[in-house]
């Protein structure tokens, strides 16, 4: 049976609505399984009909599940006086037509049919747009805020909490019932509902551009006498090549093509013999609204899109509402040089600047025919005004690609060849210069002769924390003004902060759903659909790769060409650093090279290696820096000298080396001994390469990049790369094999990936792997496939599909034959090295090498000592001396202990006699009657701190009076010790183990293919095996 019960709004953003206490009691003491999803709840207003204004008599909503709080508080209270309440939100009662405190009629339904489908339609366009950008979002929550549709109904929909989409229901299957529930089943349509679009042979020219459009018949506002009216774009008078020379007393004159005269005259709107000058009126027209400095949100109408893409229609519909004191009276000239569509506007006309469009129109009357004073021609040949130069040095071919791309693309569209807009992006590391190249590309087209290009430059990042619906806004308006001042060059820089790739463990809905606004609007496929007039706007984009934005961007062939700026080189960075040190001499008076000493720009390019032209700039300033703190007590000029750039330096990271974990290492050449050999194809394929890379680059041979140190274990393989690489002056990150493994399907080959990366950005850059048998086994042996797939990773990446550019990878093995053999052929690991078992003339090298970092006496016999000790490694020779070391430290400690003993025998018991400390108090806190007296406890504690502190001193002095006079002796290792230790030192790789690796390193040597016949077991050589 219904009840009556009253309305009260609460924020539930949903249709659904909270049940009173006496209609959600009877359904939770039943023990049969109700859900809410089976409940449908009518609304009955209890009003008569007279008072309805319109209104449906009867709504179906859905039910939360919940009870409603007010209703609820109200069965708890003693006053029967009022009704109980269902809640509903406000917002959705309010579209309903109900009010809150309305008296509704309730009553609950259980057998609603299962809708099968409902067709729905948005309230509005903005519902519609809403709805287009949450999808998928009101896909995945709609049947927990809708429960019920019935026929000519609104629903309403909240977009995260906060945004609300309406719907009316327009039908549903079964049509023969009022009401029907919604199901996981329901299939629900939501016909498009978009805003009025402007009929396209009225308001939108095709194929031309609207600056440049004229209309002949158009009549003026104030008189219906034949005129000659035609929009053009004010260019500034810098970019005019010949220089303008117009008397002052003139007043405002305006440059145009001589074409757009000898129209005039066809037309007969002036006579064949009157003067290259008349007078005529100027208007501007207003361009499109930026968003984020209007007051009021944009126009969301036709009307202003139909206003951006073709500004003469603008011109018509402004023409009923124009004042007279918006128009303003100009000469005009006719003047060799400048385009058609385009005019220079001279004295200055107030509201009117540069790239602004207005219209001229010229009508028949009693002043516009009047004859003007003649004017100094400018047609005749004058100086021509340079053009600005780029103040971009080692980018010269980059810049020729990207200004070829966007005059080739600009004279297409003069020939109607193309149409919608043609994108270039240019990409390269963080601090490679990509945004000083666009903007010098754009420069440069502003100055062609044949284009004068506006430029728009926006830099993405700044709003990458914005909503969906402002970024779409953002990007209309953008878009918007470049079609108004075209022909135009709109840069989008960092784009990849905004449209980056969807990563695999976060979530991508946003990125996926941005990309798509983009598309919608600048791609050409889709622009054209929406506005055929998008030609003459060029899209410059920048990013760190093509890799890092969205994939959905490079199926759209949005970019037509894609410019990658490299690391500058040799060359490149003496441009770059002789450019900008000139540029600081010219900016500061008191800074001077020493003429004596001039800078070596060449040696600075050498010690810069993997520099980027940000960083160059960074060091000049630091270098211009030291200089200015080296000079700060003289009064004379600054100088800037070569060790001004070696203090700048120090500690000085360039951009690609932030974060990245390098390894360090201060060993030298001098410190390793033997392995000559090895050394020698060391310094051939690493430092070589970079010393002399002017007579490398002339090499047509491919060179060697990745090389392979097996040997005996303990002989120096870690060793010699890390030295290697310091002594090249190369970066150098170490990967232990085992590193990179993981358990987990991809994560192994992500790893490798990511270690690659690192390298790249830190080049030149030295990648060590080490225990490269753990990681790069023979493949098929591995049950999980982890080693499997990473030796396929490590083949793409070393020289299967991309090859290694400034990368060098150094692999230490002990085990060569358990490599997979493609890795070992040339083209990936070129050069396979062998660190053998030392010489008795290598181990003497080896022991004179380690006797640099510890005291030795210059009596030891190194030849006897080598003689003693066959078959020990590098890492052998090395501990021998380190124990022997710590023999001497030991024996030390022992002689002073004893003489210790001894001294204190002689000195006795201390007799020093006990100091009575005095307290006395002056002043302060001591003195106030109301502080309290030191104990006598704390007194002595004081007592005892300064007896402590006073022994201390005298033990110092003591001590430092018995160093002077004794002379203690100089440590060293001996003999005897190196005797001693050598006595206890064995070995560390057995004779058998050194036989049986002598075999495997012969095996391998003489067959690389990797298919090793299996041995004798007793000889101990054998295959990887992997149990199943």
């Amino acid at each position: 049976m219904p009840r009556l019960a009253r309305l009260q709004f609460v924020s539930l953003k949903s249709s659904l609505v909270n049940l009173p206490v006496s209609l959600f009691g009877p359904l939770l003491e039943r023990n049969i399984a109700i859900r809410p999803q089976h409940i449908a709840v009518l609304l009955t207003p209890t009003a008569p009909p007279s008072e309805l204004d319109g209104r449906k008599p009867y709504v179906y909503v859905g039910w939360t599940g919940m009870v409603s709080a007010s209703s609820l508080a109200h069965f708890n209270s003693t006053s029967d006086s009022s009704l109980e309440t269902v809640e509903i939100d406000p917002q959705y009662a309010e579209g309903l037509g109900f009010k809150e405190g309305d008296v509704v009629e309730v009553g609950l339904l259980y057998d609603l049919p299962i809708a099968k489908s409902v067709a729905t339609e948005p309230l509005t366009p903005d519902d519609w747009e809403i709805l287009e950008l949450h999808a998928e979002h009101v896909e995945s929550t709609l049947l927990s805020q809708v429960r019920v549709a019935a026929s000519d109904q609104e629903v309403d929909v909240w977009v995260l909490g906060r945004t609300r989409i309406r719907l009316r229901v327009l039908s549903f299957e079964p049509s023969s019932a009022r009401a029907v529930m919604l199901s996981n089943d329901t299939e629900l349509s939501v016909a498009p509902k978009t805003r009025r679009q402007w009929n396209s042979e009225k308001h939108i020219v095709n194929g031309e551009n609207p600056v440049a459009k004229s209309d002949p018949a158009m009549t003026s506002p104030t008189s219906r006498k034949p005129s000659y009216t035609t929009l053009l774009r004010v260019l500034p008078a810098s970019v005019f090549s010949y220089h303008l020379a117009i008397p002052s007393d003139l007043g405002s004159v305006v440059f145009v093509s001589p074409r757009m005269l000898s129209v005039a005259r066809l037309e007969g709107l002036l006579p064949p013999d009157s003067h290259t000058t008349f007078i005529a009126d100027v208007k501007r027209l207003d361009p499109p609204t930026d968003p984020a400095g209007a007051t009021n949100p944009p126009p969301s109408d036709a009307a202003a899109v139909a206003k951006v893409l073709n500004p003469s229609e603008a011109t018509k519909r402004e023409d009923d509402k124009e004042e007279p004191s918006k128009i303003d009276h100009v000469r005009v000239i006719g003047v060799d040089g400048v385009l058609d569509g385009q005019m220079i506007l001279a004295g200055g006309v107030d509201g009117v600047e540069d790239w602004d469009v207005v219209r001229l129109n010229v009508s028949v009357d009693s002043e516009s025919t009047k004859a003007a004073p003649d004017i100094p021609s400018p047609t005749s040949p004058k100086p021509r005004r340079a053009p600005p130069t780029h103040e971009l040095a080692g980018v010269e071919d980059v810049l020729t690609k990207c200004h070829d791309f966007c005059g080739r693309m600009f004279a297409l569209y003069e020939a109607g060849a193309v149409a919608g807009p043609s994108g270039l992006l240019v990409t390269g590391r963080v601090g490679a210069g990509k945004t000083s190249v666009v903007q010098a590309t754009a420069k440069a087209l502003q100055w062609d002769p044949q284009v004068h290009a506006f430029i728009l430059y926006v830099d993405i990042s700044r709003y990458t924390e914005k909503p969906i619906q402002t970024l779409r806004t953002l990007f209309q308006f953008w878009l918007d003004k470049a079609m108004w001042h075209r022909p135009s060059i709109l840069i989008f820089d960092n784009l990849e902060k905004l449209l980056k790739t969807e990563l695999e463990h976060a979530d991508s809905f946003r990125t996926r759903q941005l990309t798509e606004v983009f598309l919608s609007m600048f791609s050409s496929a889709s622009a054209h659909d929406l506005a055929p007039d998008l030609s003459n706007i060029i899209l410059i984009a920048t990013a760190e790769s093509q890799s890092a934005l969205h994939p959905h961007l490079s199926a759209s062939h949005l970019f037509k060409q894609v410019v990658h700026l490299k690391p500058p080189d040799k060359n490149a960075r003496k441009q770059i650093l002789a450019q900008v040190v000139q540029r600081r001499l010219e900016a500061a008076r008191n800074l001077e090279v020493d003429a004596q000493q001039p800078l070596n720009f060449v040696a600075l390019a050498t010690e810069t290696e993997g520099y980027s032209a940000t960083d160059l700039q960074d060091l000049v300033a630091r270098a211009v820096h030291q200089a200015m703190v080296r000079s700060s007590g003289d009064n004379d000029k600054v100088c800037l000298t070569a060790a001004d750039f070696k203090a700048a330096q120090v500690d000085f990271v360039p951009l690609s080396l932030r974060d990245v974990p390098l390894q360090k290492s201060t060993m030298e050449w001098a410190d390793i001994g033997g392995l000559a050999e090895t050394r020698r194809m060391l310094r051939e394929t690493l430092e070589w390469p970079t010393k002399y890379a002017a007579i490398f680059a002339q090499s047509p041979l491919r060179l060697r990049s990745g090389l392979l140190l097996y040997g005996y274990p303990g002989c120096g393989k870690t060793l010699l790369a890390s030295t290697a690489v310091k002594e090249c002056g190369l970066n150098f990150i170490s990967i232990k094999g085992p590193e990179l493994l993981n358990k987990y399907i991809g994560a192994s080959e992500k790893s490798v990936r990511d270690i690659f990366e690192r390298a790249s950005a830190a080049k030149p850059c030295v990648l060590f792997f080490d225990e490269f048998d753990s990681i790069a086994p023979k493949r098929g042996h591995d049950s999980t496939g982890v080693t499997d797939r990473v030796v396929n990773q490590l083949l793409t990446l070393m020289d299967g599909a991309e090859g290694l550019d400034g990368v060098y990878v150094l692999a230490a093995t002990s085990r060569p034959d358990l490599i997979d053999s493609a890795l070992l052929r040339p083209g990936r690991l070129d050069k396979s090295l062998l660190c053998n078992m030392p010489t008795k003339g290598e181990r003497k090298e080896i022991l004179q090498a380690h006797t640099r970092n510890v005291p030795i006496s210059h009596e030891v016999d190194f030849d006897h000592l080598a003689n003693a000790t066959d078959g020990f490694s590098g890492a052998d020779l090395q501990a021998l001396l380190y124990n022997a070391h710590l023999e001497v430290v030991h024996e030390s400690i022992g002689q002073v202990s004893a003489s210790g003993s001894e001294r204190s025998k002689d000195n006795g018991v201390d007799d020093t006699p006990t100091t009575t400390v005095e307290h006395t108090s002056f002043g302060g806190p001591a003195q106030n009657n109301n502080s309290t007296a030191k104990s006598r406890a704390e007194q002595m504690a004081v007592q005892r701190r300064v007896r402590i502190m006073a022994s201390s001193q005298r033990r110092g002095s003591r001590a430092d009076s018995n160093d002077a006079v004794e002379d203690r002796p100089k440590r060293e290792i001996r003999d005897e010790h190196l005797r001693r230790v050598l006595k206890k030192t064995k070995p560390s790789i057995s004779a058998e183990e050194i036989a049986r690796l002598t075999r495997i390193y012969a095996t391998f040597v003489s067959d690389r293919s990797g298919e090793l016949p299996v041995p004798p077991d007793a000889g101990g050589v054998g295959q990887r095996v992997s149990l199943m």
